[in-house]
């Protein structure tokens, strides 16, 4: 992944809808390229005051009110999650989700990986959500949504992905498709709109034959063809 440093980060908040909702929970940890742990950055974060955590947020997560007692406000939290991150690459399972709720501290990252996008590249056809990828690839994902176990089973998908899609340009990339429009766009961003068009294997091939330049939409169907063909060699 070349000789950086990557903070990969998860969010829990009272909702999806970051004009509206707050966050209240931040788990990150700082890893080289070589994916080992250099330094890690948690923290619960205080309602502000009249918000709640709707009980449908507490049953996914467990998270209660009483527990966010006593923790700094988001803004602290935020100015500490900057610093953490420093010029980091900032990794995120949802990039453009969880980079919507830190961009309210004036957190902008010049460079991101968003690994939800990055499973939608080697395998389009499957769902890339955190719990599906993991499953299928036995990766551990104990205590899913609390935001530092959500972050360790990130590098491990990171780790596997980044290897099956070295001919791909991933950083800064988000899917934007359909059936889960993007509702926030990160500063940086390039955009990928996934669509459904009709193209028979002969099509598909010929198309994939043109493709020099563009890898991540070579590698993507790529994935569809073998798939529909069977493991082989696409040039026979």
């Amino acid at each position: 992944m070349g000789m950086k440093s990557y903070v990969v980060l998860d969010l829990e908040t009272t909702g999806l809808d970051y004009t509206k909702e707050q966050i209240t929970e931040i788990g990150a940890i700082k890893i080289d390229s070589e994916f080992n742990e250099i330094d890690r950055f948690h923290t619960m974060v205080a309602l502000a005051p009249g918000k709640e955590i709707p009980e449908f947020i507490t049953k996914l997560t467990g998270i209660t009110a009483e527990h966010l007692e006593g923790a700094p406000t988001e803004q602290c939290s935020l100015e500490l999650l900057e610093e953490f991150i420093g010029d980091s690459v900032v990794v995120a399972q949802n990039a453009p989700f969880d980079l919507s709720f830190i961009s309210r501290g004036g957190i902008e990252p010049k460079s991101f990986i968003c690994t939800r996008a990055l499973a939608r590249f080697v395998e389009p056809e499957l769902s890339a959500s955190l719990k599906d990828v993991t499953a299928r690839n036995g990766i551990q994902l104990n205590g899913h949504h609390r935001a530092l176990n959500d972050v360790e089973a990130t590098i491990e998908v990171l780790k596997l992905y980044t290897k099956r899609a070295e001919r791909c340009c991933y950083q800064n990339i988000v899917i934007d498709e359909p059936s889960r429009p993007l509702k926030f766009t990160p500063k940086n961003a390039i955009i990928r709109t996934v669509g459904y068009v009709a193209l028979d294997i002969e099509e598909l091939k010929h198309i994939i034959s043109k493709l020099h330049t563009d890898n991540v939409l070579r590698l993507s169907l790529e994935g569809v063809v073998r798939r529909l063909k069977g493991a082989g060699d696409l040039s026979k």
